[in-house]
This record gives C-alpha cells, structure tokens and sequence, in this order.
C-alpha cells in the first residue's frame, strides 16, 4: 500500500490536501477537522457535507484499488440536489489515490457516509495478502441530508501541527468563497497564509474602479494545476471555474510550466457585478467593464510573473546563444544584431516557452540570415493557405529539400524547353532556323527514353564529318551536338560511342540525325531521300560501321500527307521519320506526362507568357500527324 500510494501516505501536507480534494469532489461546501494531538487524546477526522454514498458507491470507489474517476464520473464534479442549479466544478482528483490518505492518520479508520436516507459505517485497514480490508461495521435509515466523516480509531499524532495544516489548505483552497474548511473549529482564511507566500495589490481598471488581486504562491509547485490559476469572484462568489484557461478561450499560462502549478490569482472584482452571465459560468463576452478589468487583470499577473522569472530568462538566453554561437558568428554585424534581438524579444514575450524551442526557431532565423534569399522565405510562408502548410508538411516528410528541388529543378527546366519549343516550331514566320537548332540539343529526350542517356553526345572528330560530307567551309559547334546552316534548314548529328572489347572507342554504335526544315518546305520524298544520303556518305566513308543504328528525324511545319509514313533502309538499321513541329510539341507533351497543362498556373510559365487554354485547344485539332508518337 505505502509503495502504490507513496507520498499521499507518507507526507502529512499530501494527505491532508488530498482528503479536502475528495471533499471538494464530493461537491461539499463546508469541511470540518480535527487535528490529532496525542498528548490529549484527541484523534484526527474529517468531515463533509459533499454528497456522500450510498452502499453500492462506496464499495464500487473505496474497494477498487485503481478507481477511474474520470471514467466512472466524468470529467467534472455536479452538484447535490438542493444546488442543482449551480455551476458544475472541475474535480481534483483522477485515479481514487486520494481515499487512501487517510492511512497516514490511522491504521485502521474509520468511514461514516450517508445519502438517499441510508448511513453506513465502514472500516478500512491494510491487508496482508490485499493491499487492505474493508469492513461494514453498521448501517441505519431514515437518515436527513448527505456527508462524509474520516475517522482515526486511534490518537496518533504527525508531524504536521494545525497551524501547519491550515497554511497548506489556505494555499490552495480558498479561492471559492462558498467552499469553506475549518480546523479545530476555526475556518482558514486569507490570515493563515503565511505572509511570504501572499501578496493583495489593487489594480486599476480605467474609468471603472478598482479590483483587489490576491497572490498565493505555493513556494514549490504541485504535481497537477488543480486549485492553481486565476480565480474571479464578483460580490463574494466564484465566477466559473479557476484555472489558466481565460473566459475567452486564452490560456494565460501553459499547464505544463512550473508557474502554473504554483499560483493562484484570486480577483475580487465586485465591479463587473453587471457583466456576470446569468449562470455564472463567466462573464458577458463585449461587456466593456470586463473587458477593460481583463485587460488589467491579465497585464499585471504578466508583470508579475515576469518579475519572478527574470534570472531564468537571462538564462535562457545565455543558453541559446551558446548552443548556436558557431552559427550566430557567422552572420554579419546587422544580421547577428536583428538574431539576438529575436531571442531577447521571444524569451521576454513569452516566458513560458522552453529554451529548446526558442533554440529550434533561433537556429532557423540564423540559417536565414547566413542564406542569400534571407527572410523571403518567411514571406512565402505567410502567403500560404492551411491547405498548403498540410501540403508542405507531407512533401518534407517524404522528400528531402535538396532533393525535392533537384527534380523541379529538372522538370521545370524541361517545361521551359517545351515552352520554348512550342512558340518557335509554331512560328511560320521564323526564318532563323539555326535558332531552333540549340533547342535540339537540349531535346533528344522528345524522341524516345533510348535517348535519355547522356552518352548521346557530338564527338570532338564531328566537325570534321560534317565538313566531309556537306562541302562546307563552316566549322561545327565545339558544344554538343556539331549542326550546320543548309539552304533551307539545318542539320545536326548526335552520336553514341561504341566499344571494343578492351573497352576502347571504336566509333559510333548509334547515331540520330535531326534535320530542321524551314517552315515554307513542306516534307516529302525528296526530304526523306536527302536524309538517307547524309547517312550513305558517312557509311562509304566509314565513318560509321555496318553495326550501327541510325534515326533520322525530318522535321517542319507541314508534312506530304503521303509521305508521313518512316521510311527504312538497311533492313531496318536505318529509319528516316518525317515529324511536323506540331507534333514534336506534342510527343514533349506526352513525355512529360502532361505536366505543362496541370501547372500552367506556375509562376515559371506565366512569366514565360504561356496560353494553357490554347495549349488545350492545340491538343484537340486533328491528329493524322500523330501516328509516330
């Protein structure tokens, strides 16, 4: 028993504070105690006038070792019969613990409850095989009211005195006036905390008076903020319920912190007496007298706790700026000075927070001011609806940031390309075809995955093949591929290497010629057949080996409607592809999977100028040139 109760056995300020919660539970409104003192004789109780219980209550609460409160009785406390119309309370307890600090008062004691006309007297003591006994020693009816008395069965003192007691009771249950406890026959009041831990201050609410703020600080925090926070009474009653969750939904101090489970605020605001709701759950939200009183209320409990937590602030500070001063010295003189401002002004703001948060957010302001996009990542943060932030959330969980934008970066570059691509191989009037030729060399990836490689390259002996074959005084490009200017259009060679078995060069194992036709020549025979002479030459002069593969793609604007089949040479080793622009910018399409329709709205392209609903319409004009996508 003394291992699962711990300190609510062996602590006397536990034991007392845990019983006066059970009666407050119990929805009590008068408490009454004896102090044991064993010179005299007297033995220890306690005794309620909380709802008691009836047989059937108590077996199911006192018997079960881990009795759920929450579970069996919900989360809040209502009130007995003659009081049903007051304001439920928020109860103490939550797993039943607290029955068991009656043991540190006496072994055995006993248990007197009555309710619904019936008393019964129980005796509890510690087991031997069970963690204790309980006895029914008496039971009677016709019983009037309802209640709980503690008692021990025998006069052992403890090492707390009365005074004592009531200056722990007083430090944490006096904020509801209609919940009174006496000791000894004398109730505790505000006199019985002990003047270090109490503090009144009058507070001044412009144009409507003043309020009396009383402080009690525990001096070490509780383990839960049960009878902690801020408390309001108006004319000697308690308004809703005290806690650190304002009637406004503003949580004043977070639950978790030191100080939350430590203070207590109680305001006597008898000015607000016309801003009360009719329930007294709270008070009439646009009241401008309870809003002006909250505003000075909440700025002064701030002040107060400010004040209290300076030395941890300077702390933390020094913390953080230790943590990341590698960081921080890099940072120019501005931006390390905007850095530790930030860190001033968040500790400061919000004491509450912890030192590893502030850290998290500092580190990430530091890393903002070492980039050169600075704080416009803040801007593009803000910018971003609910939706988005989900959104973001769900991509850096699944892909790393370098990562992510290296694929963008990727199909946004290939976006471009065919966009680029759309707006000049459309253009009739262009009659700088070598223009579209760099575009080309960018492109190979339009005309099939076998050309994704990046083997697909000119080799550095190209120009001179392009000399040899085309009689031209006109050197190839030294960047990839090598073209030339031909009378109506250009050409362009790009070739893969092949190998020997020792893993050498041994020239080209695959080739794919693009020949660019200007928009007035229209794709026939002729064009095919000068296609397949560019490749013959370079066969006779051995620039390329029986086992080669060639491509040759034929483009322009317009295509014979007889010739739009490929034509083979070479038992298929060469295939010569007539292909209109338009339907190059639609092969793009499909390679990218429809990507430019479904992000024509990205910034990237709509600078570019980009018609994605003409785009659309493009895609459904007839489609007898698409037979080689």
């Amino acid at each position: 028993m003394d291992k699962y109760a711990g300190s609510i056995i062996s602590d006397p300020a536990i034991a007392i504070v845990e019983l006066v919660a059970n009666a407050w539970d119990a929805y009590a409104t008068r408490v009454d105690i004896v102090w044991p003192q064993r010179t005299k004789g007297i033995a220890f109780s306690i005794k309620d006038n909380g709802k008691g219980m009836t047989p059937l209550q108590f077996n199911r609460r006192w018997k079960t070792l881990d009795y759920n409160r929450l579970t069996e009785e919900g989360n809040k406390s209502s009130p007995p019969e003659e009081l049903k119309d007051a304001l439920h309370r928020n109860p103490y307890g939550r797993n039943g613990k607290g029955r068991h600090a009656a043991f540190h008062f006496s072994d055995p004691y006993r248990v007197r409850t009555w309710r619904d006309g019936v008393e019964t007297t129980y005796e509890v003591r510690r087991g031997t095989g069970t963690p204790f006994h309980v006895t029914e020693l008496s039971s009677r009816s016709a019983v009037s009211g309802h209640g709980t008395e503690i008692v021990a069965t025998a006069s052992e003192g403890t090492s707390m005195t009365a005074d004592e007691a009531r200056e722990v009771i007083g430090l944490r249950f006096l904020a509801d006036p209609n919940f009174v406890v006496s000791i000894d026959g004398t109730l505790v009041t505000f006199e019985d905390v002990p003047t270090q831990s109490i503090q009144k201050i009058h507070v001044d609410v412009a144009e409507f008076g003043k309020v009396d703020l009383i402080i009690i600080d525990t001096q070490k925090s509780d383990k839960t903020t049960k009878q902690h926070g801020i408390a309001w009474r108006v004319n000697s009653r308690l308004v809703g319920n005290q806690g650190w969750l304002g009637f406004d939904h503003e949580r004043i101090l977070d639950g978790r912190t030191t100080e939350a489970k430590r203070f207590q605020f109680i305001v006597s605001a008898d000015i607000l007496e016309n801003a009360v709701l009719p329930d007294w759950s709270g008070f009439v939200a646009n009241d401008e007298a309870w809003q002006a009183t909250r505003t000075a209320v909440h700025a002064k409990i701030n002040e107060h706790l400010l004040s209290l937590s300076a030395e941890r602030r300077r702390e933390a500070k020094r913390t953080v700026r230790e943590t990341l001063d590698r960081t921080v010295r890099q940072l120019p003189p501005v931006g390390r000075d905007r850095w530790n401002q930030f860190v001033d002004e968040v500790i400061d703001a919000c004491p509450t927070i912890s030192t590893e948060e502030v850290s998290q957010i500092a580190n990430i302001l530091a890393n903002l001011e070492l980039s050169t996009s600075k704080y416009g990542l803040l801007k593009k943060l803000h910018d971003l609806k609910a939706g988005d932030f989900d959104a973001l959330y769900e991509l850096l969980d699944r892909w790393t940031v370098r990562l992510a934008k290296d694929a963008l970066d990727e199909i946004q570059t290939r976006l471009k390309l065919v966009q680029d691509l759309d707006e000049k191989l459309r253009d009739e009037a262009m009659d700088e075809v070598g223009d579209l030729q760099p575009l080309f060399e960018r492109s190979l990836w339009v005309f099939g995955p076998e050309f994704e490689s990046l083997e697909f390259t000119s080799n550095k002996g190209m120009t001179q093949v392009i000399q040899s074959i085309f009689g031209a005084n006109i050197p190839g490009s030294r960047l990839r591929p090598d073209f030339v200017m031909l009378p109506d259009g250009s050409v362009g060679l790009y070739g893969r290497d092949s190998h020997d078995l020792g893993h050498d060069v041994d020239g080209v194992s695959r080739l794919v010629v693009a020949e660019i036709k200007k928009p007035n020549v229209i794709i026939g025979s002729e064009q095919k057949g000068q296609a397949w002479k560019y490749v013959k030459e370079l066969l006779e002069r051995g620039l390329l080996s029986n086992a080669a593969t060639v491509t040759c793609y034929v483009l322009g604007s317009k295509v014979d409607a007889t010739e739009n089949e490929p034509r083979t040479e070479r038992n298929g080793r060469v295939t010569i592809i007539p292909m209109t622009y338009n339907v190059f910018v639609r092969r793009a399409e499909k390679r990218m999977l429809g990507l430019r329709d479904k992000l024509k709205d990205a910034p990237f392209l709509k600078e570019r100028g980009f018609d994605g609903d003409g785009f659309i319409r493009s895609l459904s004009e007839p489609a007898a040139d698409l037979l080689s996508l």
